[in-house]
């Protein structure tokens, strides 16, 4: 007899949306140079105003004690201790347009600060008129570098109505020819700024000073008229108070965000020149010369890093079904810091005795702050934001692996309902993670265990081009985009069903962005599926090449320009999901952002039009927003409402 799955008893409470407004996010955390001391950002929503609420809170790594430093600052970010550690830098809004603003209409822009830590009210730094970004002290304490934003080049003609502009490399939904982000030095208590460099470049991701504080290391993107961040850049050393400039040795046609070490030596992240899709890691001397490769074994894709003692990286990466620290030495050595169960999943850091502070997910809990000293065995929690979470079963997530139909092995996520019983059969929804470069873990995932609540399997699927199992897994989605990746989700789903019991006729297929496209893609081409839901999806490979902001994508992914050939043309439609739209017959759910640069809005029109014009049930919901997935509390809670209800509708 086929038993159906049992809901928890009446009195154990499991997850549903409305109780993830408890939810607090702990993210960026820097520890003091001395280690004795964290500054982390705290978030919470506040869903009557629809907004979040952001504070910068002081760990004591001793006592646990926290104090809030700062209440509710609105895009606070890029914080950073003084090397004395008296001090902090941030960038965040002003509460008001500044009075040395020559435009009385001019509104609040976001500027540097920074904060004594013996008390006191911050010092607002600048007063640029379109705002700063980012910023790195030198090592003296006496000045800071920051990212000056700046006008428009033809402000003067923008308002005089004049404001017509080239497109060269902009997404479809620019509004204004691209702006130049210029590196500016000013003094760490005000006054005068000054550019750093010359000429008509752009900063193009992070920096920082030489041991000395003469010269600064700087990502730059040379021709600012390339509105693309996702382009060739390099690094270049610049002299200060010369403007000369020195370049960096080069061993990818991308680099970025330079790192210091104590001695004074640099570190970069480089694209893979293989498969450029992987993050790798350089160590050079202080000047920024001879620099080789020293994540060759580790071989995962590298999403953070910071320099511990002895020049060796410590560094965050997916690894199976967990997001780890390694230890990379200057010889290229790996170690795997023991961490459990739990995954790194908002930013570390490194004080200059070796201790590490980072945020982590475990199975079971959102995210809190951890400490690890040297020698340690195990990290240490110094928060407890997410405690609610431990009056709420949750279901159990599962590391699954499979061979791929060509001989590799693939993984991916299964979270059991809460309170399943070995041998019960349930539905099964599918949850397929974007990207594709990131991956599926078993750390705590809000949403998946609110599907799980139902008495749902979910399974969360590390498709081909995942970043968890290295460069070859990653490369052979290449040219193959969608059919490949297609292929691994419905072999891990024949896994799935061989390992759990799930309800074969009723299972569902779901997914934001890139996991929107296996979506499409996977009821284009079975029609197994109860349902889907199908959010910011690639549906038409050759309009993404043409109007989204990340242009090095489908050289990277598919090959050289639909434009190249007929023969090429013909190979972006092919692994395009709209070329068989026609073919579905599963009730879809389409979800899109009004002014998604990055996933074109008309890729969804497109796709909703064809299955509509099948007599499939379809709906196609769009939010008036800038961006790939709206960024305010209600109308993200309101993607995960209508996702939710959606699937419920036809699993039932």
């Amino acid at each position: 007899m086929i038993v159906a799955v049992n809901t928890p008893p009446a009195h154990v409470r499991t997850l549903t949306l409305a109780d993830l407004r408890k939810t607090v996010s702990v993210s960026s955390p820097q520890i003091a140079p001395d280690g004795t001391r964290v500054a982390v950002l705290v978030r919470r929503n506040d869903y009557e105003k629809d907004r979040g609420i952001t504070d910068l809170v002081l760990v004591n790594v001793h006592t646990r004690d926290a104090r809030t430093l700062l209440r509710d600052v609105r895009d606070l970010a890029t914080v950073q201790w003084s090397p004395d550690g008296t001090r902090i830098a941030y960038v965040a809004r002003e509460t008001a347009a500044s009075d040395e603003t020559s435009d009385p209409d001019a509104q609040p822009q976001t500027q540097l600060f920074v904060l004594p830590m013996s008390g006191g009210e911050p010092l607002q730094l600048t007063h640029e008129a379109a705002g700063v970004s980012d910023a790195n002290w030198r090592p003296d304490g006496r000045a800071i570098a920051y990212v000056r934003q700046t006008q428009p080049p033809n402000e003067k003609a923008i308002k005089e109505h004049a404001d017509e502009f080239e497109v060269t490399d902009q997404p479809w939904t620019a509004q204004e020819t691209p702006t130049r982000d210029e590196l500016c030095e000013i003094s760490a208590t005000g006054g005068h700024a000054h550019r750093i460099g010359k000429g008509d470049w752009i900063v193009g991701g992070g920096f920082t000073y030489s041991a000395d504080g003469r010269s600064v290391f700087v990502t730059r993107i040379s021709d600012h008229k390339l509105a693309t961040r996702y382009l060739a850049r390099e690094i270049v050393r610049i002299n200060v108070a010369s403007g000369q400039e020195t370049p960096v040795g080069k061993l990818s046609q991308t680099q970025s965000d330079p790192l210091r070490s104590a001695d004074g030596r640099i570190a970069f992240s480089f694209a893979n020149p293989i498969g450029t899709m992987q993050t790798e890691m350089a160590l050079a001397n202080a000047g920024g010369s001879s620099p080789h490769t020293i994540t060759a074994r580790l071989d995962r894709n590298v999403s953070d890093a910071s320099f511990l003692p002895a020049d060796a990286l410590l560094v965050t990466a997916n690894d199976g079904t967990q997001s780890r620290l390694f230890r990379v030495g200057p010889d290229g050595s790996v170690t795997r810091l023991a961490l459990g169960a739990l995954s790194v999943t908002a930013g570390q850091s490194v004080a200059r005795n070796g201790t590490i502070a980072f945020v982590a997910n475990a199975p079971d809990r959102p995210s809190e702050l951890f400490i690890l000293a040297p020698g340690a065995k195990r990290p240490v929690r110094l928060t407890n934001y997410n405690a609610w979470i431990d009056r709420y079963a949750l279901g159990k997530p599962v590391t699954v692996t499979w061979r791929t139909f060509d001989g590799l092995t693939a993984d991916g996520v299964v979270i059991t309902p809460p309170g399943w019983r070995t041998g019960a059969r349930a539905p099964m929804v599918l949850y397929i993670h974007g990207g594709p470069t990131s991956a599926s873990l078993t750390a705590y995932s809000g949403f998946a265990q609110v599907l799980a609540a139902h008495g749902w399997f979910v399974f969360e699927p590390n498709y081909r081009g995942s970043d968890n199992l290295g460069l070859r897994y990653a490369r052979t989605t290449v040219p193959y985009i969608s059919s490949v990746p297609g292929k691994d989700i419905e072999g891990g789903v024949a896994q799935v069903q061989r390992l759990f019991p799930v309800d074969a006729s009723r299972i569902a297929v779901s997914g934001w962005s890139e996991g929107g496209l296996m979506t499409s893609w996977l009821i284009t081409h079975d029609r197994r599926w109860r349902a889907a839901v199908s959010g910011a999806a690639v549906n038409d490979w050759v309009q993404y090449h043409d109007m989204t902001d990340a242009k090095d994508f489908t050289p990277q992914f598919i090959g050289a320009s639909p434009w190249t050939s007929a023969q090429q043309q013909r190979f972006y439609e092919a692994e395009s999901p709209l070329a068989y739209a026609s073919d579905v017959r599963t009730p879809t759910l389409i979800l899109s952002d009004s002014g998604d640069y990055r996933v074109p809005t008309p890729l969804a029109y497109e796709f909703y039009h064809e299955i509509r014009a099948t007599g499939t049930p379809v709906q196609f919901v769009i939010y008036p927003v800038v961006g790939h997935f709206p960024r305010d509390p209600v109308r993200a809670e309101d993607v995960n409402r209508r996702w939710e209800a959606w699937l419920a509708k036809y699993l039932k």
